[in-house]
């Protein structure tokens, strides 16, 4: 009898295994607030896709976070999700801006999460994973709105240890944005971690110059 009981349990174990091996796609519903409106969606990513980017090795020099972003693997994956939210906008009958600071609010509002160590994230893993610390809300959203045809970099602040977003974009008249200068170029300053903070609008705790790393269309093998 205890011979066939674990038999049996071996059965069950392997057959559950097997099923999760075979999981095609993963949903994910999502909530946040934006224009004093709550929004939702729910979307199915690749399994497979998610399943390869997590096997991944990293590179931990932020120099080359910009390849985390721009992976072109994932490109189908995130564009998908893109013409989700941009269908969400149009509905709702969103302008260029309104509809560009829909999808911030969007990556603002994934939930915070400290990590024991660097790790970061490629946009898939975050999406799917639903958590995020300062590097891995950067990489997500600058490679949405690369991928919208937006001018975006990395802004490393080192004294401060943390990663935002710079992004080519005129703000609206009459504000005073906090920028920075690159390759001729004005890039404003994004705070892609929490929510509420506007494009322009910059914490008070990060006052040093930061290092801008470039995203580059482009994927290399990584190495820690």
């Amino acid at each position: 009898m205890r011979r066939w009981f674990f038999l049996f349990f071996a059965a069950v174990l392997c057959s559950a295994t097997t099923v999760f091996s075979q999981q095609t796609t993963i949903e994910r519903r999502y909530v946040w607030e934006y224009g004093e409106r709550t929004w939702s969606l729910t979307h199915h990513f690749s399994a497979f896709t998610y399943r390869f980017f997590s096997s991944l090795p990293r590179t931990l020099n932020y120099m080359n976070y910009g390849l985390y972003a721009c992976d072109p693997r994932d490109d189908e994956e995130l564009q998908s999700l893109i013409i989700e939210l941009e269908a969400l906008a149009a509905d709702a009958r969103l302008n260029v801006w309104e509809k560009l600071n829909l999808i911030i609010a969007f990556v603002q509002s994934i939930p915070y999460a400290t990590e024991d160590g660097e790790y970061p994230r490629y946009p898939v893993e975050t999406l799917v994973e639903t958590q995020k610390d300062c590097e891995d809300a950067a990489i997500l959203i600058a490679s949405l709105l690369q991928r919208m045809g937006f001018g975006v970099v990395l802004l490393a602040f080192i004294e401060e240890q943390h990663m935002a977003v710079g992004i080519r974009v005129l703000p609206p008249e009459g504000s005073n944005p906090q920028t920075y200068e690159w390759d001729g170029d004005i890039y404003c300053f994004l705070e892609p971690t929490s929510t509420g903070w506007k494009i322009g609008e910059i914490p008070e705790a990060y006052v040093s110059q930061p290092t801008i790393v470039a995203l580059q269309p482009t994927f290399a093998s990584h190495g820690r």
